[in-house]
């Protein structure tokens, strides 16, 4: 083997390592903001009476200001907040938190129509248990008595439906959350 020989094969062997290097951080950075996503959607989720409350008292005119921003926008821009900031992030602008909860309460009403449309009767608990949860606040031990199921299948539905709340409220990008299942 002569010395051009060599060359070639040690440069085609550092590209397809340098090739697969990069392609193993883009899929940790996807499934970083994967994980992100979907914690900032439990988030949301345990605080969205919270956040309701804090839309309602606001005295700013909110109407004018919706037009400008995109939901899934704001919410990816506050990916870099770490987990004790995040709803605070939210609650600082009183535009973004409306912004955010109207396409949350859109998604929520897409998630039940699709739970009591399914012929899946673990699907129409799981919007029963959403409800009883995020909306309600019940105590588990409540939502578990009310629909006859065991701390884990409780544990199960929440994760469950934080997904499917997830895929819906970041969209395609959600998507992929439900995909890792």
């Amino acid at each position: 083997m002569d010395k051009a020989e060599i060359i070639r094969i040690a440069v085609k062997a550092g590209t397809a390592a340098a090739i697969k290097h990069i392609e193993q951080e883009k899929s940790k950075e996807i499934k970083s903001r994967q994980g992100k996503r979907l914690y900032n959607t439990k988030l949301l989720l345990q605080n969205y009476n919270t956040l309701k409350d804090h839309c309602a008292n606001s005295i700013s005119n909110l109407q004018e200001f919706v037009h400008n921003e995109n939901a899934i926008d704001i919410l990816d821009s506050l990916d870099s907040c770490n987990n004790n900031t995040y709803i605070e992030s939210i609650k600082r602008s009183t535009t973004r938190t409306y912004i955010i909860l109207a396409h949350i309460d859109e998604m929520m009403k897409l998630y039940k129509s699709y739970s009591q449309s399914s012929s899946k009767p673990e699907e129409i608990r799981r919007y029963r248990v959403m409800d009883a949860v995020y909306l309600d606040e019940l105590k588990m031990s409540d939502v578990c008595e009310r629909e006859k199921i065991d701390r884990s299948t409780y544990f199960r539905d929440i994760n469950e439906i934080s997904k499917k709340i997830s895929a819906l409220i970041f969209g395609i990008y959600g998507l992929s959350v439900m995909r890792q299942r």
